[in-house]
């Protein structure tokens, strides 16, 4: 049996000591970072109160910073909101710390449920909400299901597909090819005519049609689903 010795064994019971001492401070340090704040949830809270999008998501966060530093008193935004990220914060001792971190926002978008013909009027049923990286979100997409119930489409939208603004309009009162009563008014006389709708036409705005007798092209304004308003 070999002899350990004295001096050996007081060295490695030196390293032991400061093996372990080691790991305690990481550990504490780690507690005590992990019961104060995280970087993650300050730039988090940071882009809720600037952004309005539904959900935030931060990745690969890489910052050095004191575990026992305190919370920032100050953020600001150096690159980003989205991607690759690079924020500063101030500490009430006047120390700084730039984070990055990789964000990802996602936003409420109104999404088709199944393939929509155009000119097709969409229903509550045809539509939904979902969420979209707001990075491939189109710039005016409808994120309120109300505002395309009861639109029309002007060109065919695949299934699950989010709808845009520009490509709505309102159901028309009159349509194109349509036969349609002409009334000309004045204080003590009204003349009617039978006519034809030459395009569709919506509350107040001017429209073709043809006088089917004189077959005389006028314009004229809808009044409702069978009457436009013309000057003979």
């Amino acid at each position: 049996m070999v002899k350990k010795h004295p001096q050996q064994i007081l060295i490695r019971s030196c390293l032991l000591f400061t093996l372990v001492g080691c790991l305690l401070v990481l550990g504490l340090a780690s507690w005590a970072w992990s019961s104060s704040w995280e970087p993650q949830q300050v730039i988090k809270k940071y882009l809720k109160d600037h952004y309005p999008w539904a959900e935030i998501e931060i990745l690969d966060v890489s910052a050095e910073i004191h575990s026992s530093q305190e919370p920032p008193v100050k953020i600001y935004l150096l690159r980003g909101p989205l991607g690759k990220s690079v924020f500063s914060f101030v500490f009430k001792s006047g120390e700084k710390a730039v984070v990055q971190a990789q964000i990802r926002a996602l936003d409420w978008v109104v999404t088709s449920r199944r393939p929509l013909m155009k000119s097709q009027i969409i229903q509550k049923e045809d539509v939904y909400l979902d969420l979209m990286d707001v990075r491939v979100m189109p710039k005016d997409a409808l994120t309120h299901l109300e505002k395309a119930w009861g639109k029309t489409v002007s060109r065919s939208v695949g299934a699950n597909m989010p709808i845009i603004e520009s490509t709505l309009g309102d159901i028309p009162l009159i349509k194109k090819g349509q036969r349609i009563t002409l009334v000309a008014s004045a204080p003590g006389f009204k003349i009617t005519a039978i006519g034809e709708a030459k395009q569709d036409g919506l509350p107040g705005q001017q429209i073709r049609v043809v006088n089917l007798s004189s077959r005389r092209d006028i314009r004229g304004i809808p009044l409702d689903e069978n009457n436009v308003k013309v000057e003979f």
